[in-house]
């Protein structure tokens, strides 16, 4: 019951203050928005320092079953494409500390290659207009928005976005 209150809270605070204008900032084909995100590690991640690179962003909620299916397979792509320059990050939606997030996505889940933040604020979800939990966007090496969707369950399918997004 407490996870669906946080979601049900999330997605509120998500829609309330996004723009509508975002969601033209955010289609395909568009630059991506910049931000900057301090990481369960403690490094900071800056969207356009990764210039060159094909960025993997993922919304997801701690706690949340589909979320949950969803983390692993994303750290096997980090894993998969690291040597290729791909980032894969993994933001949080709930606006929880990143030693929580360290406990759950790192301690619990076991991941070690998909970068992990909290998204205080809801900052970086607001200006990619995220209204739903699994939301993932493909940046390609230019910080052009290549893809956005949902791939749950269907781990090829976003392979072959990211791999679409290295040509």
């Amino acid at each position: 019951m407490a996870t669906a209150a946080v979601v049900l809270a999330t997605a509120y605070a998500l829609l309330a203050g996004a723009p509508a204008a975002a969601e033209a900032r955010t289609s395909i084909g568009r630059r991506a928005p910049d931000f900057s995100v301090r990481t369960v590690e403690g490094r900071v991640f800056t969207l356009s320092a990764q210039r060159g690179r094909v960025v993997v962003l993922d919304f997801l909620l701690p706690g949340c079953g589909e979320c949950e299916l969803e983390a692993r397979p994303l750290d096997r792509v980090a894993a998969r494409f690291r040597g290729r320059g791909v980032r894969v990050l993994i933001l949080d939606t709930a606006g929880v500390g990143n030693r929580l997030l360290r406990s759950y996505y790192v301690g619990r889940l076991h991941l070690r290659f998909a970068l992990v933040a909290s998204d205080p604020g809801f900052r970086v979800s607001k200006r990619y207009r995220i209204t739903s939990v699994g939301t993932t966007l493909v940046i390609g090496r230019d910080g052009r928005i290549r893809w956005r969707g949902s791939w749950l369950g269907r781990e090829r399918l976003l392979a072959r976005r990211i791999a679409a997004a290295l040509r």
